[in-house]
């Protein structure tokens, strides 16, 4: 799945990018949008935990907050997303480089030089190592998730447990974490695990062993470790 998020102050703008991206988008992944008619919205939307968009297609000249000063805003708070500002003018074409714009087109659109920027990001996102981006300690930081062995819950809070023994923590929810991870190679196990499979030695349906540690399967999951392992 696909987070694609639009902030534009033109109804008509917002819709007609979607139609568009809609079938660009379609020979790689099923998408969602997030539409946002002003800067205040977007942010309004990230503030509040509701933001998912992974590429945002960005308005420059909107009202009271413009693009250059949501993506400022973006920059400052450390939210992981690639940002493609949408412009009449090329005034702010170096603002780009300074907000680390994957890109910079003009309107009105030219249907090729868009469909040549989503290829681009598309290829470059699917040559990226799987990793997951959370704010540690107050910084965003990545966890590359073929170093994971697994992850551990407790309430809010999951640990990391890494192959160099390097365990961090982050505050996330289990169930959340488990939906972000579908497309990659883990398996949930018990409430409060999340195993990576290329590391599981054995198992059976009460515990798997991974290296030196052995990781409990409650009775909820027992059939999804069966199916994912044989047996």
């Amino acid at each position: 799945m696909i987070h694609i998020g639009i902030c534009d102050d033109s109804d008509k703008t917002r819709e007609k990018l979607k139609e568009i991206l809609e079938s660009m988008l379609f020979k790689y992944d099923e998408c969602d949008f997030q539409l946002f008619d002003s800067g205040e919205q977007l942010i309004e939307s990230i503030e509040s935990g509701e933001f998912e968009a992974e590429l945002l297609l960005l308005d420059i000249h909107m009202g009271q907050t413009n693009g250059i000063e949501v993506a400022r805003w973006i920059r400052d708070h450390q939210v992981d997303v690639d940002i493609i500002f949408v412009t009449v003018s090329e005034d702010h074409v170096f603002d780009g480089y300074q907000f680390r714009a994957f890109s910079y087109l003009l309107k009105p659109l030219k249907k090729q030089r868009l469909q040549d920027e989503i290829d681009r990001y598309m290829k470059e996102r699917s040559a990226q190592p799987g990793c997951l981006h959370v704010t540690i300690g107050g910084r965003k930081e990545q966890v590359f998730l073929d170093r994971v062995l697994y992850f551990s819950g407790d309430k809010r809070k999951i640990l990391i447990h890494e192959r160099d023994g390097d365990d961090r923590s982050f505050y996330a929810k289990m169930d959340e974490l488990d939906e972000m991870l579908k497309d990659y190679d883990f398996i949930r196990c018990h409430q409060s695990y999340l195993v990576n499979r290329k590391f599981v030695k054995s198992a059976s349906r009460t515990e798997l062993t991974m290296e030196d540690e052995v990781i409990p399967v409650s009775r909820k999951y027992a059939d999804d470790v069966k199916e994912a392992f044989g047996g």
